[in-house]
């Protein structure tokens, strides 16, 4: 009987001893897993992230490219974050590549490849202007007209830093560009125009740094009129 009795317990004890053990390896397994839970948490790879409103609408687009992860076809080379209305509207894109949209609707294409942030008519989705360096070497700061893809008021500085400038471009239905100018060249020239438009297109130019200083009135037709620097 004594034998028995001793049997019976030393299973028992190998019984909780096996127990034990599985309970042991459980609770490591799970100690990985909060460990690796942990690491995930400081680090998260994914190529994009999609997040729409009750409606199923694309509201927020991040993506390398956003062409990845949406099919909109504005977004199909931009990399980094584009945050849309409910009607698929633009209204704000940062990072590189953002899309050119034109008043029409059309996707233009810019002169170079740029990184920065751009903003939309949240009435239209058309472009009205950002910050952006390119890839040329040039870096703008513009607001844009809503009724036409044209630049209303740019700061720009010109690749390999060639010259600086402000400029105050003519409204939409006029053909002229730059009618009001602040600029300062790489060879020291400094300058300030103001001009009209319609009717009375002349202006005046004040020019400084290289030659004798110059403060020309133009007339109507771009002819000019004289040398206010000169004048007796």
């Amino acid at each position: 009987m004594d034998a028995e009795r001793y049997r019976d317990e030393i299973e028992a004890l190998r019984t909780r001893v096996r127990t034990t053990e599985r309970r042991v390896q459980w609770l490591s397994a799970l100690a990985v897993l909060a460990a690796r839970a942990s690491r995930a948490q400081e680090v998260l790879r994914a190529q994009g992230l999609v997040i729409t409103d009750g409606a199923g609408n694309e509201r927020i687009v991040l993506g390398a490219p956003m062409g990845a992860v949406s099919e909109d076809t504005r977004l199909a080379g931009a990399v980094g974050i584009a945050v849309l209305d409910s009607a698929g509207r633009l209204h704000v894109a940062m990072g590189a590549n953002n899309p050119l949209v034109l008043h029409d609707g059309r996707i233009g294409t810019r002169i170079a490849t740029d990184a920065g942030i751009i903003i939309y008519d949240p009435r239209t989705g058309q472009e009205r202007g950002g910050m952006s360096a390119m890839s040329d070497g040039r870096a703008n700061v513009c607001l844009d007209y809503a009724g036409a893809s044209k630049e209303a008021a740019c700061m720009t500085v010109a690749p390999r830093d060639q010259y600086a400038a402000v400029l105050l471009n003519g409204t939409p239905d006029e053909e002229a560009f730059d009618r009001v100018a602040m600029y300062v060249g790489a060879d020291g020239t400094g300058a300030l125009k103001a001009f009209g438009a319609g009717t009375n297109p002349g202006g005046v130019l004040i020019q400084a740094g290289v030659g004798a200083t110059r403060v020309v009135v133009y007339d109507s037709a771009g002819n000019e009129l004289r040398d206010l620097a000169r004048s007796p």
